[in-house]
């Protein structure tokens, strides 16, 4: 395999390469750095819920369960065996990937070995898939005590009515009881396959013996025949289930979270990335931690440091979700949904555009230093489909007329859904 410069705005040093299998490997040299970062993805997260030519079913929570299961084989535990090399390794599914992490100071290349070859080499039997259920059934037991979590996925709920985005990543009780060491194998040899997967290895490497590394590994597992994996539009309905719900857990103050359903979806890979940073700076500038409205909200006392706005989206869904913990739930609704009806109405104050944009490049530009951060990027815009650190780019070229026109089509009143988490009753 012949690694390549890969261009980008940064200039930063970046090589990309496929192996005869099918894998794609990106490796970002650091000279000196002492630590190495290395990210092994899959693009399949949690709303990957069909799978093969007949659509067959995949149990909702399954993602996840793989993500779990592969860390045991044969052997035991496969952080022994990082921990042997003096590296540490963890892994978390995400609603459309799921990824394999390596981090050493000590020996880079066997670390990255190690990494491959677990999460190539899956071992399942039906009584380590049951003890398996058992450990992520409590899992799911805590994301059920967690109030965050809980009113965001209620949220969710009452945005969407199909999309599986509305579905616990972690699934259910019930739904992982579905899954035995069959399933597991059918849903791995679907997705876990090299041309839906990729290397990214950050650090104080070469990418030479990188690229020998991984050729060596993949020469013993054949060529991929099968096409990366490729998601649909899902036919979800433009407006939102319901306006409003309401949770009552033991807390002690009352939560309020606000979403708002993107109903701007698909496009090319740069049309999604454009899309989604406009928006993340709108809502930044409506929200943001400089803005006259969340001082203004935080001098009133009706938010505290819980309070964030976000934008998160991909091909097929996307939401907004403003919120935080406060003692008058109420006010707050109130108060947010003014702004967002200016916002939408073309009262937007794009003043601050300059201010974010020196802090958007100079948050990238740190994160470029970072072994860690660049890995989870590169492997982001690998996936997606964009050259990396385009979003440097991007941020010039946002003008206040792309922002205001983003959010007269992202604010649409009948895609706007309200969750109120409040102490159970005495």
């Amino acid at each position: 395999m012949k690694l390549q410069p890969v261009a980008n705005p940064l200039d930063a040093a970046v090589f990309a390469g496929r192996a005869a299998s099918g894998l794609s490997v990106l490796v970002h040299p650091i000279p000196g750095r002492r630590s190495v970062f290395a990210a092994f993805g899959t693009n399949f997260g949690s709303i990957d819920r069909v799978s093969g030519a007949n659509g067959e079913p995949v149990p909702e929570g399954l993602a996840h369960f793989l993500e779990h299961k592969l860390f045991e084989d044969a052997a035991g535990d496969v952080t022994d065996r990082f921990a042997a090399l003096g590296a540490s390794t963890n892994a978390m599914t995400g609603f459309c990937g799921t990824t394999y992490i390596a981090s050493t100071v000590e020996q880079p290349e066997a670390s990255v070995d190690l990494l491959l070859d677990f999460v190539q080499d899956p071992y399942f039997t039906d009584e380590l898939v049951a003890k398996e259920q058992g450990i992520i059934a409590q899992e799911i037991g805590m994301y059920d005590d967690d109030p965050d979590w809980r009113v965001f996925f209620e949220l969710l709920t009452s945005l969407y009515a199909k999309h599986p985005v509305r579905d616990n990543i972690a699934g259910s009780v019930a739904s992982i009881a579905e899954i035995d060491a069959a399933t597991l194998r059918r849903c791995y040899d679907l997705f876990y396959h090299p041309s839906n997967m990729a290397l990214v290895v950050s650090g104080d490497v070469q990418p030479e013996r990188i690229a020998a590394l991984v050729d060596a590994d993949q020469s013993a597992r054949g060529t991929d025949a099968l096409p990366a994996h490729e998601r649909l539009l899902e036919d979800e309905p433009r407006a939102r289930v319901r306006e409003r719900s309401e949770l009552r857990l033991p807390v002690a103050r009352p939560r309020l979270l606000l979403g708002v359903k993107e109903t701007v979806l698909g496009g090319s890979p740069q049309e999604l990335g454009r899309r989604r940073l406009a928006t993340q700076v709108a809502i930044d500038l409506l929200f943001g931690r400089s803005t006259d409205t969340y001082r203004a909200l935080y001098e009133d006392g009706l938010i505290d440091e819980s309070f964030s706005a976000s934008y998160s989206s991909e091909h097929s869904f996307g939401f907004s979700m403003i919120g935080g913990e406060t003692d008058e739930p109420e006010r707050l609704e109130a108060r947010v949904r003014e702004v967002l009806e200016r916002a939408r109405t073309g009262d937007f104050d794009t003043d601050g555009l300059k201010r974010t944009r020196a802090r958007l490049t100079g948050g990238l530009l740190r994160a470029s230093d970072s072994a860690e951060s660049v890995s989870y990027g590169l492997l982001s815009a690998h996936f997606r489909g964009v050259a990396p650190f385009s979003a440097l780019d991007w941020i010039q070229q946002l003008s206040a007329d792309e922002l205001r026109a983003r959010l007269a089509e992202h604010l649409d009143p009948e895609a706007l859904s309200v969750c109120v988490l409040r102490p159970e009753e005495p």
